[in-house]
């Protein structure tokens, strides 16, 4: 401040207004240019989305109907045996707990179990309820429980 208060009244002026001048124009550089660059891209992305949105709703999606399983009257167990033949899949372990079914598998590919589980609801009408898969040391390997319910 003593350096300041040395200068004459006309360099206090001007640099007292160049401080302002810097001021304003750092704010502005800094703070005003960024919210507004910031809010301009994010009213381009709303929209995008609004528009995207609007498409959608729009468009005929074409897809089929969900097609109804069949009303087989095979209980679960035996429809999860046959399913797991014909993955090829050894079950090591099927428990009953009323409407549901717990199965364990000691050993199995993971491709093979992903494989399986996705046929057993697209195909067999079956919900999975809990899965639970652990590695082993084999590479590619898991031991596989899961519970099941009838999806019919």
């Amino acid at each position: 401040m003593k350096a300041f208060a040395q200068l004459t009244l006309r360099e206090q002026i001007l640099l007292a207004g160049g401080a302002t001048l810097l001021l304003v124009l750092g704010a502005w550089l800094y703070v005003w240019q960024p919210i507004t660059m910031d809010r301009a891209l994010q009213n381009s992305r709303i929209a995008r989305y609004l528009s995207l949105i609007e498409i959608a709703r729009r468009a005929d999606t074409g897809t089929p109907p969900p097609v109804a399983l069949q009303a087989d009257a095979t209980p679960l167990a035996p429809r999860i045996t046959q399913s797991a033949e014909a993955a090829g899949i050894p079950l090591a372990r099927l428990d009953p707990e009323g409407a549901q079914l717990r199965v364990t598998v000691a050993k199995v590919g993971y491709a093979e179990a992903s494989a399986w589980i996705a046929s057993l609801e697209a195909r067999d009408g079956v919900r999975v309820l809990a899965i639970e898969m652990s590695r082993l040391t084999e590479p590619g390997q898991i031991t596989l429980r899961m519970t099941l319910e009838d999806a019919r």
